[in-house]
Formats: C-alpha cells, structure tokens, sequence
C-alpha cells in the first residue's frame, strides 16, 4: 500500500544537513590549529589540480527576515574599502601559499549582496582573484545580484569582465511575502533586472526561489512559478525556508500563524516542481531544474554533476578556495572556514594568516562516506560496482549496517535496494536529505537545533 503524504511527512519532517560537504561544519572543530590547512596546502601544491573559488561579499543595506547568510548590514558605504584591502591580502595569501599557479574551473560570489558594492569594487575584487588565479575559458563565472539594489551600470561591467552567469534572488513575487520577509522587492525590480541580462547576453541566467515563506499559497506561488516560466531562466533552484529562530533570533519576527504548515509546504515544493517539468526543465539534485541545454543538465545525463558549498555545478575543482568572512574551504583532505565576525576575519587577514574559525581533517573514513552522501545526491542511486572499482574495497560490507538501517524506508516507497545498488525512487528524491542521513556517523552528536526541517 502506498503511503500517504502524511504518512511521508510524519516519516521524514525532522532537521538534518543539506550536505553540500561532508562532515558538516557543526562537526567541525572549533580549535583547529593553523598548521593543519598549511600541511594540507603544501601536500597539494605540486599538483596541477582545476580551483572552485569562491568569494563572501557580506554586505547588505537591510535585513530580510528569511536569510540565514552571514551578512553585516550597512546602509552606508563606509566599511567596503578596508573590507577590500583585507581581501586583496587574502588573495594574496592563498596565492603565495599555494605555490604552484592554479587555475580556476568554477568561480561564484555570494552574500551578503555582491552588488552592494558599486561596478568599480566589483572590477576591483576581479582583478584581485585573476591576478592570482587564471580562469580557464570553459569556467562557470557567476555572481548572486539582488534586484532590488541593481543599478543599470552593473551588469554590463559583469559582463564585460567575464562573469557568464548572474543568480538573482526572487525568492516570491508576492507583494504581501515580501513584505512579511522584509525584502519589499517589486516584480518590475526583478523583471526588468533578468531582460536586462538577457539582452546583454549572459550565458546562464539562474532565478532561486524559496518555498515555506510566511504568507506564501498554492495560488500565489503558482503565479510566481508561471511567471517565471514566462521568462525563461536557464536554471531555477527552489529552496526550502530554513526557519532557525533559535540561531536566528531576527526571524522571531516573522508572525508565525503566516508559516505554512509542513503538509502546505510541500505541496508547494510538489506543485511548483510539476509546473517546471511541464514547461520542459529538467530536475537536478535536490532543490535545482535547469533547461535541457543547460550544462547541469548535460552534466547530470553525463554523470558528471559536482556538488560542493556552492551547491550543484557541472564542474567543480579538486579544491575549494575561498575567501571573505564566514567563507568555506576545502583544500585535500581539509576543511576550514573563516571568521564570521567581519572584525576578527580582518585581525587576522592583516596579520598574515588564514582567518581559521574552525575546521576538520576528514579521516579516510570520512572521504568514503561523502563520496557516498555526494554520489546519492547527485545521481540518486548508487551502485557498489563503481565504489569498489575507486576504493577497492567492498562497499556493501563496509557500510552494511547503514544499508539494514536504510531498508526501513523501502515500505514508504522512497528508496529501492538490491544487491547491486541503492537507487533513490522519484518520491524519494524529495527526501533525499534523509535517505542519505544513515551514512553520517557525525550525526547523533550534533544538536537538532543546528539543522533545519528537511520538509
């Protein structure tokens, strides 16, 4: 018998990671010396490995009640020009330290809101990384833009300096969801910011929306996703509201009468996913649909869809560098993260060191399991032939307890084994955060509290 959606709902709404790494940061260590992301710097330096880079712009000029980013608010322009220099040292930093010179396959800036700073910073901060690091021709350059802040002359100098593809947060086009998040943008501010990227001839033009807000519908949300449709992004990326008032306490704000309940908001996630199949885009991952010529789509159907902190990409590097507050590396077997604070991210930027806030060393047994999680939630199912031939070793023996554990959900229908492979079914790939929670042995020592609802 099939499952209700209740009965799915009752089953998997609970917190857990959304594993763009593995171990999750709230496994890391907080007293991670220095020494061990230079060891592991060195150990890769005499390789000639591709980079995914990614940058932190953290300022915004208001709040908006839903994010969960690092973000220092600042309605005045004052603090860009240290902030700059600081990021220029840490460039700088990375550059010297790794030695060999590197090339870049993926770059993305984040926020924050990156077109905060006016188009004379942002050819400042592109000169400052491609100074230091080459970007190869077949790299996915891009950058996160807010509507609401966009002046005309930005994405022209985007354009013109090499970025391919703009991100633009819509999140709804609902006046009252607006308003209750905080943001107040228009649907005039984000229509008239994508045709402007159309007409200047972006490659990608990628539109993140966000499901579960306050005040959202099935009507309102439809009308969001048919208009978006109208338009015509290459990638669209629906993400669940991640409502964490007790890590951050601005959402307390947000009324919570106007939430929709966890059956609501995945009827929203259902509805809006159905309507972007029919108008012809293809799922990919998780939480992301792109146009059947899009180069996630010919990554996704050619077996090579990268997953890192950035999220889903056709391509990624062999090690992340990045740079800015709150900003996440992965370089070898060596994860790290900056300082979230601004002012401690800036101490120790000038004083010549990588701004560590924590981080973690991944034991062997750590690289099998996300290589696992990351192939799960990639390509949605898993065949142990190919995980003995890159590990050589068995793989169904290894992680035997974890696959009994995964068998209970076999009955609700999301998940299907056999002695070749696991392979996630269509409802299932709505759950994927949970199918994928046996294989975390990090998991049960972590707060709840840390995570949002995976529904």
């Amino acid at each position: 018998m099939t499952p209700s959606l209740q009965e799915l709902i009752t089953r998997y709404d609970k917190p857990g990671p959304r594993y763009t790494g593995y171990p999750m940061p709230p496994a890391w260590n907080d007293n991670l010396d220095e020494s061990v992301l230079l060891e592991a710097i060195d150990t890769v330096s005499e390789h000639d490995d591709y980079l995914s880079v990614y940058v932190h712009l953290p300022f915004c000029k208001r709040r908006c009640s839903y994010c969960g980013c690092n973000v220092v608010i600042s309605p005045q322009y004052d603090p860009v020009e240290n902030f700059l220099k600081s990021l220029d040292k840490e460039a700088d930093l990375w550059s010297k330290r790794l030695i060999k010179p590197r090339k870049i396959i993926q770059m993305h800036w984040g926020g924050g809101t990156p077109n905060y700073l006016n188009a004379s910073d942002l050819s400042r901060v592109f000169r400052s990384v491609t100074s230091r690091f080459e970007i190869l021709p077949n790299a996915e350059v891009s950058i996160e833009i807010d509507p609401t802040f966009l002046t005309v002359d930005q994405l022209p100098v985007l354009r013109d300096l090499g970025f391919n593809r703009v991100s633009f947060g819509v999140q709804d086009m609902d006046l009252e969801v607006q308003e209750l998040i905080t943001r107040g943008q228009t649907p005039d501010q984000t229509i008239t910011a994508i045709e402007q990227a159309q007409s200047l001839g972006f490659k990608g033009i990628n539109i993140d929306l966000v499901y579960g807000l306050p005040g959202q519908t099935p009507s309102s949300f439809k009308i969001t996703i048919q208009k978006m449709i109208e338009l015509n992004p290459s990638r669209l990326a629906i993400y669940g509201f991640a409502y964490l008032p007790s890590l951050l306490p601005f959402q307390k704000s947000i009324p919570l009468e106007k939430l929709p309940q966890p059956s609501e908001r995945l009827n929203l996630l259902l509805m809006a996913s159905s309507m972007l199949e029919q108008a012809g885009y293809i799922a990919v991952g998780m939480d992301h649909f792109s146009s059947p010529s899009d180069d996630l789509t010919t990554a996704l159907n050619s077996g090579k869809l990268g997953r890192n902190f950035m999220g889903y990409a056709p391509q990624v590097g062999e090690h992340m560098v990045s740079m800015g507050p709150s900003a996440i590396s992965n370089i070898g077997n060596v994860y790290h993260q900056n300082h979230k604070n601004l002012n401690q991210w800036t101490q120790a930027i000038n004083e010549g060191h990588f701004a560590m806030s924590k981080g973690i060393k991944c034991t062997p047994d750590d690289l099998l399991r996300r290589w696992v999680i990351h192939t799960l939630m990639t390509e949605f199912r898993l065949v142990w032939a190919n995980f003995e031939n890159k590990w050589k070793m068995d793989g169904k023996t290894y992680f035997r307890n974890e696959i009994e554990s995964l068998t209970a959900e076999i009955e609700y229908g999301t998940v299907l084994i056999t002695n070749e492979r696991i392979e996630i079914t269509d409802i299932g790939k709505r759950f994927i955060r949970n199918l994928v929670m046996p294989f975390d042995r990090y998991l049960t020592n972590i707060p709840k509290s840390k995570f949002s609802q995976t529904v």
